[in-house]
């Protein structure tokens, strides 16, 4: 695995028996190139495929390193692209789309990401290209031999289209963006279902899996997921039952029941807290 921008997604390869596959594709086309060129050294092998775990510009604008090979992603994941290349991407499109960074500076900031970082994402030398993926699949996926297989299956909590990647034989689950670490708060960004997100974190309990990796941030073992997923259940519990009882959100941000993440981020201003209990609030 390496994250090559902290801005872009983290890449993962997978070394199988057909040859590797990778997945998501960061951000930085020059950077996944190198590391799908260093991978290919390192265990003399091609590679056969790329997986998409979901249609966000940080995971798949490095696509073009893999221009020939074929991709993979869910139904849900081909239709936003292809519906953003006729549209979003025409033109200067994806020039604009990489200028939009530039207007999360202090954003990113505070996730101590400097200016030179964000810049090295929006002046690429390297264009970026987009493509449909060609093959997708309606709700799950296995690929590989009965040994070694790996099962992508959507569970549409981060965004409605985000996939998960399970490893049997290894016991690793490759969460996309339903899972962080470290990188951004669990909260920051209030998932696109947060039904199906609860939902799916409970459903890794049931897999063997000992390691994860997650869509930013370092691998974790699975107990961390668990405990994260028992302290979600709990603050969405203590925050629905306050909203039912009329409580306004600058009162539930005091609740000594809310007052500690359970785990650690990097953000800088210790404000991101609160900040992701109110944006909870709203969507409860």
């Amino acid at each position: 695995m390496v994250n090559p921008s902290k801005i872009g997604s983290n890449i993962v390869c997978i070394n199988t028996e057909e040859g590797l596959v990778f997945v998501d594709a960061g951000i930085l086309v020059g950077k996944a190139r190198e590391f799908r060129q260093e991978m290919e050294k390192r265990f003399k092998k091609k590679t056969i495929n790329l997986i998409l775990t979901h249609a966000h510009h940080d995971h798949f604008f490095g696509m073009k390193a893999f221009a020939d090979i074929p991709k993979i992603a869910s139904n849900a994941t081909k239709k936003i692209i292809k519906e953003r290349l006729a549209k979003e991407y025409a033109g200067d499109g994806i020039k604009k789309a990489l200028e939009q960074f530039l207007e999360f500076k202090d954003y990113f900031a505070n996730m101590t990401i400097s200016e030179d970082e964000i810049l090295e994402v929006v002046n690429q030398t390297d264009a970026v290209v987009v493509e449909v993926p060609q093959e997708g699949f309606p709700e799950e996926l296995t690929i590989g031999n009965d040994e070694n297989k790996i099962i992508i299956t959507i569970t549409g909590g981060h965004s409605l289209d985000s996939a998960t990647v399970y490893l049997p034989s290894e016991k690793v689950l490759i969460t996309g963006d339903e899972f962080y670490h470290s990188q951004v708060p669990l909260l920051a960004g209030p998932p696109e279902s947060h039904e199906n997100w609860l939902k799916a974190l409970k459903s890794w309990g049931k897999l063997d899996v000992e390691t994860v990796i997650p869509g930013h941030g370092a691998p974790i073992e699975i107990e961390y997921v668990v405990n994260a997923r028992k302290f979600v259940e709990k603050t969405f519990k203590i925050v629905k039952e306050l909203k039912e009882k009329n409580v306004e959100v600058d009162e539930v941000i005091k609740d000594e029941r809310l007052k500690d993440y359970y785990g650690k981020s990097v953000w800088i201003n210790p404000s991101w807290w609160k900040e992701s209990l109110k944006a909870l609030y709203k969507i409860l």
